[in-house]
């Protein structure tokens, strides 16, 4: 992959990237994790972990909550940091409004039972054989890291269709910022 491009978008939007969530339960004894199929929306028909815009005056750790609750009804007691994605919508048709800093959570202990909402229908899977062709085509290159304990600091560029075209990765220990 061609690095110049993915430099490229990090020096002209990394400044201006909208802040977001991104959640996966994990339940260590079964060795599972809560995938979610979005029914509307942006990603729909895609599985993912659950999250989404901050509102106005949240932080970080209150949004994830926040969205973790209204999307599957858990509340995260017990989670961790495990990876910052950066994304780039490039192409022939430019998106940057869809550009985003995604903060990743594992959470490993929750209250609440999960249950479908209005936009995500959850389901859990085995950790060793995640869908990863059900899935963002970014996940395929962090998601099997962060599932092995792994830190992730990424940068991804899609092009058309909505797929990788460059990217840029780092690892750390699980739980490093």
């Amino acid at each position: 992959m061609d690095e110049d491009k993915i430099s490229d978008y990090i020096d002209k939007y990394s400044d201006s990237l909208r802040d977001v969530t991104l959640c996966y339960f994990v339940d260590k004894k079964t060795s599972k994790v809560l995938l979610a199929m979005k029914k509307r929306g942006f990603g729909q028909g895609k599985l993912n972990g659950v999250g989404g815009k901050l509102k106005q005056g949240e932080t970080v750790d209150d949004a994830m909550i926040r969205e973790s609750i209204e999307e599957v009804g858990a509340r995260p007691k017990s989670y961790y940091k495990a990876a910052t994605l950066c994304f780039y919508f490039g192409g022939s048709n430019p998106k940057s409004e869809f550009n985003q800093r995604v903060h990743v959570y594992i959470a490993d202990e929750w209250s609440g039972e999960i249950s479908e909402s209005e936009e995500m229908k959850p389901e859990w899977f085995e950790i060793s054989s995640i869908p990863l062709d059900m899935m963002w085509d970014d996940d395929k290159y962090w998601l099997p890291h962060v599932m092995n304990g792994k830190f992730v600091d990424a940068h991804f560029l899609f092009g058309d269709s909505n797929t990788v075209i460059d990217m840029k990765m780092s690892y750390g220990a699980a739980g490093d910022k």
